[in-house]
């Protein structure tokens, strides 16, 4: 199976990424909050690479490809980097059926000592069927984007993480990641999205706290 998923990787990694231009678009500004209270807000963008700012205002940079993990990051005294190799962005447009292999090299420093770590992850994406999801900002029509990351040395998965994508919203309005080792799972569905004329900061920690509380009734009596 290794071998098979190695070989796999270098065809997707040949392939041409002339469906880049599909992939979703976004503007500086633009805010998406979970129901856990997790904020993401566009900061910047520079063609298929968008640079985020969480509630805490810690930054980071994804692709604009969802299934692409965190390209570089800077948290807690650790920064890091990821180097993508294969072709992702073959998902796209997303259809059922259509599926990727690719690796990520990872490279994560102790800013304090200079220390760097490196390791390989393996990852294997397919879209599943559409399907109706609701979440606290309504129901979206959603593609399952469905990723497992695999161990390198044995081909265990270790992973699996589910972004439902609704091109109406232009974003995942549905995250789940599980730990296959423990079984662990987290699922996060949207609360709110605000354009950048609306994602104020007031209003961006307003959302957030009922979004923590679980009060999705209260969204109606916000001003615009």
């Amino acid at each position: 199976m290794r071998n098979l998923f190695l070989a796999l990787s270098f065809i997707v990694a040949g392939a041409p990424s002339a469906l880049a231009q599909d992939l979703p678009r976004y503007s500086p500004g633009e805010v998406f909050i979970f129901d856990n209270g997790r904020v993401e807000e566009v900061r910047a963008t520079d063609g298929d690479r968008v640079t985020w700012s969480a509630r805490s205002g810690r930054t980071y940079v994804r692709s604009s490809n969802p299934v692409v993990p965190i390209l570089e990051w800077s948290f807690r005294g650790q920064a890091g980097e990821r180097q993508v190799l294969g072709n992702p962005d073959g998902l796209w447009p997303l259809r059922q059926g259509g599926n990727v292999q690719f690796r990520t090299i990872n490279i994560a420093r102790d800013e304090a000592t200079g220390e760097a770590r490196r390791s390989l992850h393996l990852w294997r994406c397919g879209v599943g069927r559409m399907e109706r999801i609701s979440t606290p900002a309504g129901a979206f029509d959603a593609y399952p984007l469905r990723c497992d990351r695999f161990s390198p040395s044995s081909m265990r998965v270790l992973e699996r993480i589910t972004w439902h994508y609704s091109d109406e919203v232009g974003h995942y309005v549905q995250r789940e990641a599980r730990d296959m080792r423990n079984g662990e799972t987290e699922t996060i569905r949207l609360f709110a999205q605000l354009a950048p004329r609306e994602a104020n900061p007031l209003r961006i920690e307003t959302i957030a706290q009922l979004a923590r509380n679980g009060q999705s009734d209260a969204m109606r009596g916000l001003d615009p």
